[in-house]
């Protein structure tokens, strides 16, 4: 396959903020067509991105024989119809993150995506952040001679835009499409914190990519206020998510990682920050204390996350963030929901 033909469902914020601009600069890359029930935005984006084919319904794209691979950019709600009908229709797809509301939901398109061969991949982009890569690998070599004693994953946003897009966002007035919304147990009891653990599910994910699959939720509490935090077992550890919102002119998200004898710790940059990477220090305790600021290369992790999921098309390879390890997430999330809701532990069956 030389030349792989994009077909974009969703034209909103993120679609226009991220992925337009990143899959638009891959060579080898074409955006075939694009596809919104706003039709008149839809338009305006090909016109912009000299896309030549518009549709209004994600059916009518999917039959077209220019189109190899799909970017699922609409709303969290309609991901799993949207995946599912592309999978039967033989397009490999990327989806933004969360990829379903529900385990139930994510598990169905993860067994669609096998049934018929194609590719599903989900956007975690902070996976494919230098820094991030840089503090997974100095992490794996510390923690094999020595004992990770606490992790603590922190995001209480903030500013993730950084002031005025590089791409103007385009707005026509048109009324955002219609969602069944779909939630987990105890979804809707906790609604404010599923819509956090669905819309930061980052930092879940995250966690699981640094430190691999926790055995259980040990606890989880709600104070009501817009933070909430979970404890996830680790066995010999715990991993404290601590999550909120706050309002500020910067961005605060952090994973630490606390060892015997030495720490890592990594801040993230806010999402739309271009070819900045997330920010690495490493402690190690000796007889010379040494503390590093290993950096990672000027990249912007969603550019780079187009082109993994462009190669894993091209060289038929297992996305690094695909369907069956993404899946998990759902699964921690409606475990931390249930931790709430029953006020004692819940263990995690993947």
């Amino acid at each position: 396959m030389s030349e792989i033909g994009i077909g974009v469902i969703g034209c909103g914020f993120i679609a226009q903020a991220a992925h337009l601009p990143a899959f638009s600069r891959l060579e080898d890359v074409r955006l075939t067509a694009i596809c919104d029930k706003r039709v008149k935005l839809a338009r305006l984006l090909a016109e912009k991105y000299r896309i030549p084919k518009v549709y209004s319904s994600h059916l009518d794209l999917l039959e077209d024989g220019d189109v190899d691979a799909v970017l699922v950019l609409t709303g969290k709600f309609s991901h799993k119809s949207i995946v599912v009908d592309a999978c039967r229709a033989g397009k490999h797809v990327f989806v933004e993150k969360p990829m379903a509301t529900t385990a139930k939901d994510a598990k169905t398109m993860v067994e669609e995506a096998d049934r018929t061969g194609v590719k599903l991949m989900v956007g975690y982009m902070k996976r494919y952040d230098s820094g991030v890569k840089i503090a997974r690998e100095i992490l794996t070599e510390m923690s094999s001679s020595d004992t990770i004693t606490y992790v603590r994953t922190h995001i209480f946003g903030g500013d993730w835009v950084c002031g005025p897009t590089i791409h103007p966002i385009i707005d026509t007035g048109e009324p955002k499409p219609e969602e069944e919304k779909v939630y987990p147990e105890y979804g809707e009891k906790f609604a404010h914190v599923t819509e956090a653990l669905l819309e930061q599910i980052h930092d879940i994910n995250l966690t699981r990519y640094m430190l691999g699959d926790p055995r259980n939720v040990g606890y989880a509490y709600d104070w009501g206020n817009g933070s909430f935090i979970a404890v996830l077992n680790y066995g010999d550890f715990p991993a404290v998510l601590e999550q909120g919102w706050i309002t500020a002119d910067f961005w605060d998200e952090r994973m630490e990682i606390y060892m015997r004898n030495g720490w890592v710790k990594l801040t993230l940059p806010p999402p739309l920050l271009r070819n900045v990477p997330a920010k690495v220090e490493v402690y190690k305790a000796g007889k010379v204390q040494r503390e590093e600021h290993p950096h990672g290369i000027w990249k912007w992790s969603f550019e780079a996350e187009a082109e993994h999921f462009i190669d894993c098309v091209r060289k038929d390879l297992t996305p690094i963030s695909d369907g069956h390890d993404s899946y998990k997430d759902l699964v921690v999330v409606e475990a931390i929901l249930k931790s709430m809701g029953e006020r004692k532990p819940v263990n995690l069956r993947f």
